[in-house]
């Protein structure tokens, strides 16, 4: 019987393990903040380049990365996200006028080779997700891929699609549309709404997103920038969010980058 036990915590010990491998993320993530049902939500974000100008807002990528873990479920699998509310820095901004848009219905059900192809011209952006998927007494670690689109814009409100496919050991299509508006409160600026499916009618959960969105284009015959940033005097960009479970209950993570001002371009003056 001690035998038994013993192997058997070394089943369980080695699956945790597998799981928490899952979870790495490409991007630096701030503290974690829990909740009653024992999700753990932590969230970052990144803009690139971090040398900016400290008035004027120029091009630049922004990296968003969350993860979620639990520490009650016995299976290692957190109860699901079903709706995300962030609020970025109000020295960052969202610029989509003369780009292309997608349809959601377009992404839905369809591989990412699909995904790309029918909606090329809107596409933003990609990275990468974890899911995990019980099935039984065994939990799935599915690998997703993530591309981002621009959407059709929904009451005049500009939409981000995200569109995330796997298909090791179990297939998972999933889109989660974004909607965009401009909160401009309390030192932040955008806020992004995003509708969260479940996975397996719940039973499932993505653990891990990470997305990078970066787009230059020309409009109007000017190079445009899908998002643009600056660097504050006090040389940090922050934001917040609001992670809501399928049980109602909601995580509230931060996080706080560092960016660097470069000297402002002088103007050329006419004679």
């Amino acid at each position: 019987m001690r035998r038994r036990s013993i192997a058997v915590c070394l089943a369980v010990l080695v699956a945790a393990a597998s799981i928490l491998a899952s979870v790495a993320v490409a991007g630096p993530v701030g503290k974690p903040r829990s909740s009653a049902d024992g999700n753990s939500q932590a969230i970052g974000a990144v803009v690139r380049p971090s040398r900016l100008y400290g008035k004027r807002f120029t091009p630049a990528s922004l990296e968003v990365t969350s993860v979620l873990r639990t520490t009650t479920a016995a299976n290692g699998v957190p109860v699901p996200t079903t709706d995300v509310r962030i609020d970025f820095d109000e020295n960052g901004r969202i610029f989509t006028k003369g780009y292309p848009t997608c349809k959601a219905s377009k992404l839905q059900n369809v591989s990412t080779e699909v995904a790309r192809r029918e909606c090329k011209l809107a596409m933003i952006g990609q990275g990468k997700a974890t899911a995990l998927l019980p099935v039984g007494n065994q939990v799935f670690v599915v690998k997703q891929t993530v591309t981002a689109f621009n959407g059709r814009p929904k009451g005049g409100k500009p939409v981000i699609l995200l569109h995330s496919y796997g298909t090791t050991p179990v297939t998972t299509a999933l889109v989660l549309v974004g909607t965009v508006t401009n909160y401009d409160k309390q030192g932040f600026g955008v806020r992004l709404d995003i509708k969260v499916p479940l996975i397996a009618g719940g039973a499932g959960a993505l653990i891990r997103f990470n997305t990078t969105i970066r787009k230059r284009y020309r409009w109007r015959g000017k190079r445009r920038s899908y998002i643009y940033a600056r660097c504050p005097n006090s040389k940090r960009l922050k934001l917040r969010s609001v992670f809501k479970s399928l049980d109602g209950q909601t995580t509230k993570p931060v996080y706080e980058g560092r960016c660097q001002q470069k000297p402002e371009k002088r103007r050329k003056k006419h004679r």
